[in-house]
């Protein structure tokens, strides 16, 4: 589990109880993930089933008893027992990141943590396209349904899966017939300083006597609250899975028939929702006042309604965090018609929908800086240059906790305790009893006096997508020759409303609350009105901005299509040589509309009251609306070629060597996020070229009944990566748009090693390492053009254009966050009924970015685990993650605005231990 601070044999540790029935052959399996043995059948990398000893990919399984041994902070996080992957698990239960050999490049991110990669469930995608902020991990668990996963990394990926060159990650789940018996676990602990984790299991299968009818039925709940203070579940919910699969004999041939469904129902949060303050980068040290487990998330009940348009309103509820459900059929169809022939066909039918309520922006800014109160949207109301001053009062009590004027030359002197910055400074007859206003950084950054602020800029959204797919192959076997067809179809339909929560400011403390926000005039003037009035900047839940565009408020209709023809064939010419060669050809479309909703334009009138009627309660008269000038529609196809071959050589069953290259592309998901401006440039953008990844394989494969022996030697190529920046703006200083692409170049070769060494009966070993040499060949930089030498394009006069902007900067050096050195070692004893394993993981420090400018540390983890076979029918294990708590930093970034007049090197060499964000790996549970 995750995240506990205390040591005892009674707190520490998760401890599940398993009750079996009828399935006592199940545990005779290992406690280690084994590669696969050739009795095992492969279903993923390859066009038709295969055995292992017969598929040149790099291949690795996870099996059931690794994945209820183990306690995986995600299903992602069982990913770490594959060779040549990388796994970012510290966000939580979702919104992971996994890459593949060195393609670490635009991962860094949750909201797109999987791109060059794929994660199937049963063998069909469980997000067919990505999105932003809708990934596949928000709609899979692994419980006790799941039987393994199998992995496929590189290679044959880029043919044999949609649109993921850089590998296949399979969750296989158990059926009646190949897993009868139940399973019931129940999995205790705590996490944190004393927060219960609770999660259920229950399984059960069963199938006839003759072993051609089977069903099964499974599931789990889970309730925990994470490592940190919240008052309310972190995660809550869960999901029930069941199947029924039959097999049969007739006069055309013989075959069968699995029949799945999933529903999921399920509240997950965010770790990285804010990121707790620490001093440097290279190897920050959490300041003394919050330590690593903070929590700066509102901790009291927040909920309000939010204007979606003028006619319409969402309801926001952080302590939801993200809502996921998932309901999912599916049917697949296995014929084997004799002479050599074969069909297949799976389909898959499915309903993916998560609504985001929960709280982000939480930052760290100063009370003195602008966008403190202009994000309130208090310059879009008119209010931007009138003198007066901004009270932020305790909501419960409504006791004063400080006071910023904003001044002008002539009325600055003698109301001001702090010099005046930006145009704001604290009130001198005021007391500034906001907590922890000590906390001072050492760089020229606005970050005295600070506070936090809190909005939704990603909530409030709902995102929801109908998919269907398909995948029908025909098989034919020649003596010597075997010939694979087929085709895959995938059709979305894909929508997302987001209104705008709102924005908020909290004081620095542990457990905050929104603050009450006021402005009161203290001149007459025509934007104001009289001296003396007073504007209530937010809501009675301490929000401001109600739906506003300064967020995302917007509605977007996309569908997508894929149709791609496959081929495959393999040739054995005797028992020690094969031949393999796969192709798919692409057809790929999306097309829609966006809708971006703007400010209404009553917003600056002084006598316009919002919803409520009230001029003076600013925070719900700035809604945004639509009109038929933010409508963008788009049409946009590409097809593209992607093929894979390899030879093979067995020198006997204990030892094989393949050779495999690839040529992949990889399509441009959510490409249409970008249209936010006009119909010209949605018109204008295009798919074409895509990024393509050339990749080089060569693999020894030794095992006898002591050792297992996998090197794998790779080089992965990848070319035509698109840059851009949506955050140039026009002439007129406020509209934004997305500048044209520019293509980045990334190269990584290395090897991955998959050993199992079995000293004796009860004592083996498990070595994952990954060894990686990644390179930014060339990294596009993209310089916004400036008006007049002016920096900031906001200060150009109207009417007259930016410097073109359309330029970039290329610049060579490490892969971004690609580790050099990846390990997972797993020592597993076994004593009788008693097994027990110890795990260490390991990640180098790795650049942050192409420049170098800083790295995060190194990573090292220990995980520690206890089994007792108490019984046929009981299982009891023990759990300890971060075994030794140790801390890795694993996301890092400054606080405030870096100075325009230095780069990110200069900054960070004369400021090394400036205030920065640090996301790290929960603490030992």
């Amino acid at each position: 589990m995750k995240g506990c601070s205390k040591f005892t044999a009674a707190a520490s540790a998760g401890v599940s109880v398993v009750a079996l029935a009828a399935a006592g052959p199940v545990w005779a399996q290992s406690q280690q993930t084994q590669p696969a043995s050739d009795a095992d059948i492969v279903v993923t990398g390859v066009l038709r089933d295969t055995l292992a000893s017969k598929a040149p990919i790099a291949l690795t399984n996870v099996n059931d008893q690794k994945i209820r041994d183990v306690v995986p902070v995600s299903a992602a996080d069982l990913l770490t027992e594959i060779p040549g992957v990388v796994v970012n698990s510290d966000n939580g239960e979702t919104k992971n990141s996994v890459y593949a050999r060195g393609l670490s490049n635009g991962t860094a991110s949750g909201t797109f943590g999987y791109y060059w990669t794929q994660i199937l469930e049963d063998g069909m995608p469980v997000v067919p396209s990505l999105y932003s902020n809708f990934q596949p991990d928000m709609f899979l668990r692994a419980d006790v349904t799941t039987k393994r996963v199998q992995a496929v990394r590189g290679g044959s990926a880029a043919v044999t899966g949609p649109n993921a060159p850089g590998g296949l990650f399979n969750y296989i789940s158990k059926t009646g017939l190949t897993d009868p018996g139940g399973m019931i676990i129940a999995r205790l602990g705590l996490e944190g300083d004393d927060n219960v984790y609770q999660k259920f299991d229950a399984y059960y299968g069963a199938r006839n006597d003759a072993k051609t009818f089977g069903w099964s039925l499974g599931g789990n709940y889970r309730r925990s609250f994470g490592y940190r203070e919240i008052p309310y579940p972190l995660n809550k919910g869960g999901q029930i899975k069941g199947n029924v699969n039959a097999l049969y004999d007739s006069k055309f041939g013989s075959g069968g028939l699995l029949f799945t469904l999933k529903y999921l129902n399920d509240h997950t949060g965010n770790l990285d929702s804010y990121r707790p303050l620490a001093y440097g980068f290279d190897n920050p040290q959490f300041t003394d006042v919050f330590g690593r487990s903070v929590n700066f998330l509102p901790t009291e009940n927040i909920a309000h309604s939010v204007p979606f348009g003028a006619d319409d309103s969402r309801y926001w509820n952080p302590s939801d965090f993200s809502h996921e459900e998932s309901l999912a059929a599916g049917l697949k169809w296995d014929h084997d018609f004799g002479g050599g022939w074969k069909i297949s066909n799976n389909l898959r039918v499915q309903q993916n929908k998560v609504e985001h309520t929960y709280a982000t922006d939480i930052g760290y800014q100063s009370l003195l800086n602008a966008d403190t109160f202009r994000l309130m949207r208090t310059q879009l109301a008119g209010l931007a240059n009138t003198p007066g001053f901004f009270t932020l009062s305790d909501r419960s009590t409504g006791q004063t906790l400080a006071r910023v004027y904003r001044v002008t030359a002539a009325s600055q002197s003698g109301i001001c305790v702090t010099p005046v910055s930006n145009g704001y400074c604290i009130d001198r007859t005021t007391p500034n009893l906001l907590p922890n206003q000590t906390i001072v950084n050492e760089a020229p950054i606005d970050s005295t006096n600070l506070i936090l602020t809190v909005g939704s800029s990603n909530a409030n959204g709902i995102i929801r997508s109908r998919d269907f797919m398909d995948l029908f192959t025909l098989t034919k076997s020649f003596s010597t020759i075997t010939v694979t067809g087929g085709v895959y179809f995938s059709q979305s339909r894909f929508s997302r409303d987001f209104a705008y929560g709102g924005r908020g400011v909290m004081p620095l403390q542990n457990g905050p609350s929104p603050l009450d926000v006021t402005f009161q005039t203290t001149t007459s003037t025509t934007a104001g009105g009289a001296a003396g009035t007073v504007y209530q900047l937010t809501d009675p839940a301490g929000f401001g901005a109600l739906g506003s565009s300064v967020g995302l408020t917007l509605q977007d209709r996309a569908k997508t299509r894929e149709i791609s023809p496959l081929f495959g064939i393999t040739w054995e010419p005797n028992d020690k040589l094969l031949f393999d060669f796969g192709a798919r050809y692409t057809f790929y479309r999306g097309w829609g509309e966006n809708r971006r909703f703007a400010t209404n334009p009553d917003a600056t009138s002084r006598t316009f009251g919002g919803l409520d009627g009230d001029p003076l309660t600013l925070y719900d008269n700035l809604y945004a609306i639509e009109s038929s000038a933010t409508r963008f529609t788009f049409d946009k196809r590409v097809s593209y070629l992607q093929y894979s071959g390899a030879v093979s050589y067995m020198f006997s069953n204990q030892a094989a060597v393949y050779f495999r290259y690839t040529k992949g592309r990889k399509n441009q998901d959510a490409f249409w996020d970008g249209f936010n401006v006009s119909q010209k440039l949605a018109d204008e953008y295009t798919l074409d070229p895509l990024p393509t990844i050339e990749q080089m394989e060569l693999s020894l494969q030794y095992r006898n009944r002591w050792l297992t022996f996998n090197p794998v030697l790779f080089y992965t190529d990848l070319t035509n990566v698109p840059v851009r920046r949506n955050d140039g703006l026009l002439a007129d200083g406020a509209t934004r748009y997305t500048t044209r692409p520019f293509f980045s170049h990334y190269r990584s070769y290395g090897l991955e090693l998959d050993n199992s060494i079995r000293f004796a009966r009860w004592f083996d070993i498990r070595n994952v390492l990954t060894l990686n040499w990644g390179r930014s060949v060339s990294f596009a930089s993209i310089n916004l053009g400036t008006c007049n030498g002016v920096p900031t394009p906001e200060k150009c006069p109207n009417g007259i254009q930016p410097q073109d902007d359309d330029f970039a900067e290329y610049i060579s050096g490490p892969q971004e966050r690609a580790a050099r050195v990846t390990y997972n070692g797993t020592a597993n004893f076994h004593f009788g009924p008693l097994t027990a394993y110890y795990r260490f993981r390991y990640i180098s420090s790795r650049p942050v970015t192409v420049r170098n400018t800083f790295r995060l540390p190194a990573q090292k983890l220990s995980d520690f685990g206890l089994r007792l076979d108490a019984s046929d029918a009981i299982q009891i294990s023990f759990n300890i993650n971060n075994l030794f708590n140790d801390i890795n930093p694993t996301q890092v970034s400054q606080v405030g605005t870096r100075p325009s007049n230095l780069t990110e090197e200069q900054f960070l060499e004369l400021y090394p231990n400036a205030l920065s964000q640090v996301q790290t790996n929960a603490p030992r549970s």
